[in-house]
């Protein structure tokens, strides 16, 4: 099948690699040096595209699916173009607005969209979308993930793993959580609590506004989604939100329009990618099922590939959207309009696929096998 992955930066590459077996693989990109090293070390083919300028439906109408990894401000485009080519989707770009908006134009083009196909958003709803097609009702969704660089690095105890400015989006979007049947917005930071992981140490978790879809489609009493970072991490961000450095209004600089959200992203990236110093990727997803007390628990615990070099954000972002893509190829998601990952989820055959793609590629998800 003749499969084209839009983006080939750290997921994009991830994508490429767990589904070029079998298939045959374009990545389209911007970058040529990025272009020229996907096509020497996975021996994919390539294709110079300006996804910010340039009309995408042209290009997407020669493959049988689309694979999007483009930056989230790109998100809505993406879907917009596949409607026009009236190609299925699989994206996990971290869009701000509601892809529901777009539910009657994918309808109509007669496509599946699955958007959010990454590990948070993406295998976090797939997996409580799993469990809640087993219950009337969840009493408590507890979501918590990070991608974290393996020790405590200074000076924020990050490592830049995926589009910087998709990061610096988690700081400064509205959040929304569900207390006690209510759906509530909050502001991203709130919800501060600290607790210890092994290997890693202190940590604290803060609300980011993960949960998306699974407002919608998810029957829960309380659900709430917090990013994991190294204790002190968010007081650091709030200097920088305090200062300006996340404002998106341009300012001038030396008679130049500057917007500091965005130099910032230019500034993480530059300075903040620590080439060699390993990634971990951390989730914990506690649910509480109606009328029980006990509690449903996964985990995932994804260090870099030393071998391959895939970093864990790239194994468990990228893997997840290859594992929804197989299963579309396959045709094993039978439903047209917006699919998002809690509904492929509730599906028990597709859900266990999709655990033993993974698997398969080395990540492992710990958790009862029939929740």
């Amino acid at each position: 099948m003749k499969v084209l992955v839009l983006g080939g930066g750290i997921v994009g590459e991830g994508i490429a690699f767990a589904l070029k077996e079998g298939n045959d693989v374009t990545v389209a990109d911007y970058h040529p040096d990025r272009l020229q090293r996907l096509k020497k070390n996975l021996g994919v083919n390539t294709l110079r595209v300006d996804a910010m300028n340039e009309p995408l439906a042209p290009i997407m109408k020669d493959f049988d699916i689309v694979s999007g990894s483009l930056p989230g401000r790109l998100g809505m485009k993406v879907i917009k173009e596949a409607c026009n080519a009236g190609v299925n989707l699989v994206d996990n770009s971290f869009m701000e607005e509601d892809f529901y908006n777009l539910e009657k134009d994918v309808r109509d083009a007669g496509i599946t969209v699955v958007p959010d196909s990454g590990v948070a958003p993406g295998l976090s709803n797939l997996i409580v979308g799993r469990i809640a097609s087993q219950y009337e009702y969840l009493e408590n969704v507890d979501i918590k993930v990070g991608g974290l660089p393996e020790k405590n690095i200074a000076p924020l105890g990050y490592k830049v793993l995926f589009s910087p400015l998709d990061t610096l989006d988690e700081y400064t979007r509205k959040v929304q959580i569900v207390k006690n049947w209510e759906v509530t917005e909050t502001d991203p930071g709130d919800g501060l609590e600290y607790f210890f992981v092994k290997s890693l140490g202190s940590m604290e978790a803060f609300y980011t506004n993960g949960l998306r879809s699974l407002l919608r489609n998810v029957r829960a009493k309380n659900m709430e989604e917090k990013t994991v970072r190294y204790r002190g991490h968010l007081d650091k961000i709030n200097f920088l939100k305090n200062i300006g450095l996340l404002d998106e209004a341009k300012v001038d600089v030396n008679g130049k329009e500057v917007v500091p959200k965005e130099l910032l992203a230019s500034l993480f990236l530059r300075n903040l990618s620590f080439p060699d110093i390993s990634d971990v990727l951390y989730m914990e997803i506690r649910v509480t099922p109606a009328n029980s007390t006990k509690e449903i628990v996964y985990t995932l615990f994804d260090r870099q590939d030393r071998e391959t070099g895939f970093s864990a954000m790239t194994r468990t972002t990228g893997f997840t959207n290859a594992a929804i893509t197989s299963l579309m190829l396959k045709g094993k998601i039978k439903e047209k309009g917006i699919v998002p990952p809690e509904i492929v989820g509730r599906d028990p055959d597709n859900f266990n696929k999709v655990i033993e793609f993974l698997g398969k590629m080395g990540v492992t998800v710990s958790g009862p096998t029939n929740p």
